[in-house]
């Protein structure tokens, strides 16, 4: 194999991959990324057996071939090149040399036969705004729960309905996070699938900029492809909670407020919230909403907020780490707090986008004499 490439075109293609390539040391060739030559298309490709990834790149065939190499020691030698020209040959004993410039670089491969045969993306799918794909990622993904235990919370809900496909995250325990989006029904037989959380940031690198994403269900797997890159990754098994119950369907009071005032005095004041619990406490009523935090170890700290329309009033303690985290995935200038009192849920809602909310779950607060006490 011969191949000439620019070097941005092959570092962007290698940072693409080198995020699915396994770090993991139990077979290597899940740490090694395939560079195939054929058909007149150079593809890199990468897998660590539960997603990959296969994407073109531009580059200039002299002699087709295939071999596999460090996916992690290649994208850091090509980014320490300068921008010239870049040669890669495999040499015997599957190793590629690359030549860029005054500067030749030999690294040991493995042979192209021993990485695993990653699935195309031929097939009736469905197809949908790749922009409109990676916005809902965008507004759900942060929600989604970490904890290995309960791993079919380890990833973004499709649910796959008539009218609308709803995207959903939650852990269950602090919050949840929804959007709306185009049904885009894969099958008669899938009413909905989870997508792993390392697929979901992957898609959203892949396809940020992609004017079509076609998905193409198969069986344990989905695929995400468009003209330049195909991602697959198997699906997280087991059932999705039933996260309706938990959005307030009548809530008692509701309030408008800007966003980024909101946000910007929320992190200020957390700054002074108990560092066990992070808890602050809002006092909304249809004028202002008071944020305050006081932790006898540090102090106190309190803003307040002019509000731009409400009804009802409340006192509240949230997570301030959570709070903020979902005003920062807010994409509107104003924003509404929906709340039907101090122990029941609060809905988080842009104004003007009605394909969007967030669930936030109340903390108990202290009461000033147990503060005292502490």
């Amino acid at each position: 194999m011969e191949l000439t490439f620019e070097k941005d075109e092959l570092l962007h293609a290698l940072q693409m991959v080198q995020g699915v390539a396994s770090g993991r040391n139990t077979l290597p060739i899940l740490s090694n990324t395939l560079i195939r030559a054929q058909d007149g298309n150079i593809e890199l490709a990468a897998t660590d057996l539960e997603v990959g990834i296969r994407i073109k790149v531009v580059g200039t065939i002299k002699e087709e071939g295939a071999t596999t190499v460090s996916a992690k020691k290649l994208v850091d030698i090509v980014r320490e090149l300068p921008d010239k020209p870049i040669e890669m040959v495999t040499t015997a004993n599957d190793r590629i040399e690359l030549t860029c410039g005054d500067g030749v670089y030999k690294i040991i491969g493995l042979s192209d036969e021993e990485f695993p045969e990653l699935p195309s993306a031929d097939g009736e799918g469905v197809t949908i705004d790749g922009e409109t794909l990676c916005a809902v990622i965008r507004k759900t993904e942060f929600a989604a729960s970490r904890e290995e235990f309960r791993y079919y919370l380890n990833g973004l809900y499709f649910n796959l309905l008539e009218d609308k496909t709803e995207v959903v995250a939650t852990d269950a325990v602090r919050h949840l996070a929804m959007a709306h989006c185009a049904p885009f029904k894969t099958s008669e037989d899938v009413a909905g699938f989870i997508v792993p959380l390392k697929a979901v940031r992957e898609i959203e690198r892949t396809f940020a900029d992609s004017p079509n994403v076609k998905i193409l269900h198969l069986k344990n797997q989905i695929l995400f492809a468009d003209d330049n890159a195909t991602l697959m990754t198997r699906l997280v098994e087991g059932d999705y909670p039933p996260y309706q119950s938990i959005i307030p369907e009548a809530p008692e009071g509701r309030v408008v407020v800007p966003k980024e005032p909101f946000l910007r005095a929320s992190r200020r004041v957390a700054l002074l919230s108990n560092p066990k619990n992070f808890s602050i406490c809002l006092d909304i009523d249809t004028e202002q909403i008071r944020i305050s935090a006081q932790t006898p170890e540090l102090g106190e700290a309190f803003e307040t907020l002019t509000v731009e329309s409400g009804t009802g009033s409340v006192r509240i303690g949230f997570d301030a780490r959570v709070l903020t985290e979902i005003l920062a995935h807010i994409e509107t200038e104003s924003l509404v707090l929906e709340f039907s009192g101090e122990v029941s849920q609060v809905a988080v809602k842009p104004v003007g986008d009605d394909g969007h909310v967030c669930i936030i779950m109340p903390m108990r607060l202290e009461t000033s004499s147990q503060s005292e006490s502490e």
